[in-house]
């Protein structure tokens, strides 16, 4: 039975001939990525990765920009009435929608694709298996996948609504689908992500895996509301809007049945007073639809307001050099007014000695010196209390950390010193046991001698 198998090199250690057996096993599947490749072929692979994920954002974003301008203008056709939705302008629009719909999921699919072999290439792994987890991968495509097939359909489908009288009519889907492509606006975070320099590099990746922090589109969004708060939340404001107030005209125009409030001005304006949380009530959406958007816009309105008023704390907030400069100052006052306090307590207790000497009667003048003795000392006592807390305030996390860092380092050299001592003390240990050992040496050769 043994011949029938070839024998393997001794020499050759166990694990060796393990991998070999497993490599070739994941070579016969098709799994093999990245093994046996050296460090120059990796970085060159990942390059490579990275340039076609770039190109696979940009066409998933000109395919959701595509669709979704054709979205617009079809819709805007219909409502101005030269196209209807049986007619063959709208039938052929919205089938370039679906193929611009068809081509993004593909390259969708694609994206993912890429950013499993550029994992694989990044921690060398030689299967797609090991690259890929359920939470992860699998949730994620299958909701990516679904969010950008919601677009209008080339055929009609009609929905039933009910009239305000409750007559039930049948109206198009198609305003429900368009306002739902709206979601393709992730897609600009994703473009953003992939052609910054900054983020898409090696060190940046590895840093924030370090220190557990994922780069991705609101890892962006932090950055930048840290570095320009001002400029990310008047974009932000600007289109909520301008995307809420179409979206309100679409609802209305499409579901509401008395289109008294269906001008784009007034649209804006009941979105602007939504998104504000006033509700003034001259204008209130009729559909459900357009009450959906309502809920939306004021519960966008609420989150902004929350980051507004954020950011404005922190400007408003006083620099670590405004600090400084105002609690030098306050110190100062404080100690002026508590040598003050304490010249006035010294006064006034002078007098109230030379009062009790001249007369031993209590009387107003001596109640009165005593009363502004009392008023001195507590006035010194508290210009002295609110100089202490002053100092107290002054310290912040940037002081105590340089303060910690400072006694780590006193703290090491230290504990180099104590290394050194320790050393020097074995070293002249080491010299007085040699010493012990000549002094015995001169002892025995002094004995030697007297006895001769």
């Amino acid at each position: 039975m043994s011949g029938n198998f070839p024998m393997e090199d001794l020499s050759l250690p166990l694990f060796d001939s393990a991998d070999r057996k497993y490599a070739d096993h994941e070579e016969e599947e098709g799994n093999m990525w990245t093994l046996g490749m050296t460090v120059g072929e990796r970085l060159t692979k990942r390059e490579n990765l990275l340039q076609r994920r770039r190109r696979i954002v940009d066409v998933q974003l000109t395919m959701a920009l595509f669709g979704f301008v054709l979205m617009l203008v079809e819709n805007e056709l219909y409502l101005l009435g030269y196209i209807t939705k049986s007619s063959t302008t709208s039938i052929v629009m919205k089938s370039f929608i679906s193929f611009s719909t068809i081509l993004l999921l593909v390259a969708i699919i694609m994206y993912y694709v890429t950013v499993v072999q550029l994992r694989m290439t990044d921690n060398h792994l030689d299967s797609w298996r090991l690259a890929v987890t359920f939470r992860n991968t699998y949730f994620k495509i299958l909701l990516e996948l679904f969010v950008c097939m919601l677009h209008p359909l080339p055929f009609d489908i009609s929905i039933p609504i009910s009239k305000p009288n409750g007559e039930i009519v049948y109206a198009s889907s198609d305003a429900i689908m368009s306002i739902l492509m709206i979601l393709r606006v992730y897609l600009l975070g994703r473009m953003a992500v992939v052609h910054n320099k900054l983020l898409a590099g090696t060190a940046t990746h590895g840093l924030g895996a370090l220190n557990k922090v994922k780069i991705d589109a609101l890892f962006l969004f932090k950055a930048l509301m840290f570095t320009n708060p001002g400029n990310v939340l008047i974009v932000i404001m600007i289109s909520i809007l301008l995307i809420n107030s179409w979206a309100m005209r679409t609802c209305e125009a499409f579901y509401q049945f008395e289109k008294d409030h269906s001008d784009y001005w007034n649209i804006m304006w009941m979105v602007s007073v939504t998104f504000l949380t006033i509700g003034y009530g001259d204008i209130y959406p009729i559909s459900l639809c357009g009450r959906f958007v309502s809920v939306v816009t004021g519960l966008m309105g609420v989150g902004t307001t929350a980051l507004l008023i954020t950011v404005l704390a922190q400007k408003l907030e006083p620099s670590r050099a405004e600090k400084y400069v105002y609690n030098f100052v306050l110190k100062a006052q404080l100690d002026k007014r508590r040598k003050t306090a304490a010249a006035d307590a010294i006064k006034n207790w002078f007098q109230l000695c030379r009062l009790r000497r001249s007369n031993n009667i209590i009387n107003m003048e001596y109640i009165r010196v005593h009363g502004k003795l009392l008023q001195a000392i507590n006035a010194m006592q508290e210009a002295k209390h609110k100089r202490d807390s002053t100092g107290e305030s002054t310290i912040g996390f940037i002081e105590i950390s340089k303060g910690m860092s400072d006694v780590e380092k006193k703290t090491e050299e230290v504990q180099r010193s104590i290394r050194n001592l320790k050393s020097d003390l074995v070293y002249m240990q080491r010299m007085s046991r040699d010493l012990q050992f000549r002094f015995n040496d001169i002892y025995t050769v002094l004995v030697k001698n007297c006895t001769k």
